[in-house]
């Protein structure tokens, strides 16, 4: 859902902290700074929001310490964005604030969605939707941390070193065999009564790891138009054009997460995607770089996904135009 200035009569922004949020409210009921706890938020809700559909909570992506914050206007049915902080910075910057502190960023994030514009509604998550996104992101820990211990491995020359890390790869990869395991059943358990999972795991390409991720950090999948939902994920091509001037198109902002995801899911669709790997042969055949074939390729099978999920239809490729 998009948002116009006018939906609301009040803003209030949130700076999320480990510990704390900072709050600046437009009507100046609440207070500064509460404990970022599941209970005093709920506490804050009931005390100080007293019509929730026409209040619009502003917060940052944090990696997580915002996650208590929306479920909790989720819950009590206040609308929340959680928005890209380098558009919040932007934003900043381009009005002439240049100070940051918390106070400074929770005011900020107040005047940001009072100037709303092409802003999208966090969605609310179900259980099972928040359970596939944390094993979904402890996988992607997982790699990481073996990716570093590798290189570790490569550089010491310590014999007692390198059996430790031996040790503690040895372990990582134990686990994330483990969380493999546990992703896949957790898919499949849940695509016998869930028709977006059936849908997603249809699509020759997407695995565990990209269906997982695309419930749980894409919750808006099926609900935007094509542009939008390749703008949300960042893999739109921005138009870079002055007077005379034609700048290249290039992509940036979204969903980085969910865009290298999607990354490793279009890597195999141009192998075993026979509609994928058509578009990306006919790009490279026309000259084009093999990055710029593949975020296009990118792009259209996010479209593809979007417009499958909307539809609630599967797989099918007489269904599926070669245009899109």
């Amino acid at each position: 859902m998009k948002l116009q200035k006018s939906d609301y009569q009040r803003y209030v922004g949130v700076d999320v902290g480990k510990a704390k949020l900072e709050i600046d409210d437009s009507k100046r009921l609440i207070p500064r700074s509460v404990d970022n706890d599941a209970d005093a938020i709920v506490e804050l809700i009931i005390q100080s929001i007293d019509s929730p559909e026409s209040t619009l909570v502003i917060c940052e992506g944090t990696g997580g310490y915002e996650r208590k914050l929306a479920c909790a206007m989720h819950a009590a049915g206040v609308p929340i964005v959680i928005a890209n902080p380098r558009q919040v910075r932007d934003f900043a910057s381009g009005n002439g604030i240049l100070e940051k502190s918390d106070p400074i960023d929770a005011s900020v994030l107040r005047v940001f969605g009072e100037d709303a514009r092409n802003l999208t509604l966090a969605t609310p998550k179900s259980e099972d939707h928040e359970k596939l996104g944390a094993m979904a992101r402890r996988r992607k820990q997982l790699l990481e941390m073996i990716n570093q211990e590798s290189n570790r491995l490569q550089q010491t020359t310590d014999p007692e070193i390198t059996e430790l890390i031996r040790e503690n790869l040895e372990t990582l990869k134990k686990q994330l065999k483990t969380v493999d395991q546990r992703l896949t059943k957790m898919i499949n358990e849940q695509a016998e009564n869930n028709q977006t999972v059936r849908v997603l795991q249809s699509v020759p390409g997407i695995g565990p790891v990209s269906v997982a991720t695309f419930l749980s950090e894409l919750p808006e999948l099926g609900k935007l138009r094509r542009g939008e939902i390749a703008k949300l994920v960042g893999v739109a091509p921005l138009v870079n054009q002055s007077g005379r001037k034609d700048g290249q198109r290039s992509i940036f902002g979204g969903r980085g997460y969910v865009r290298r995801v999607l990354y490793m899911a279009t890597l195999a669709a141009t192998r075993h995607n026979d509609i994928i790997k058509r578009f990306y042969k006919r790009l490279l055949a026309k000259g084009k770089p093999k990055m710029v074939a593949l975020v296009a390729s990118m792009r259209k099978l996010l479209i593809i996904l979007n417009d499958m999920v909307r539809n609630g239809e599967c797989w099918r490729y007489a269904n599926l135009s070669e245009s899109k």
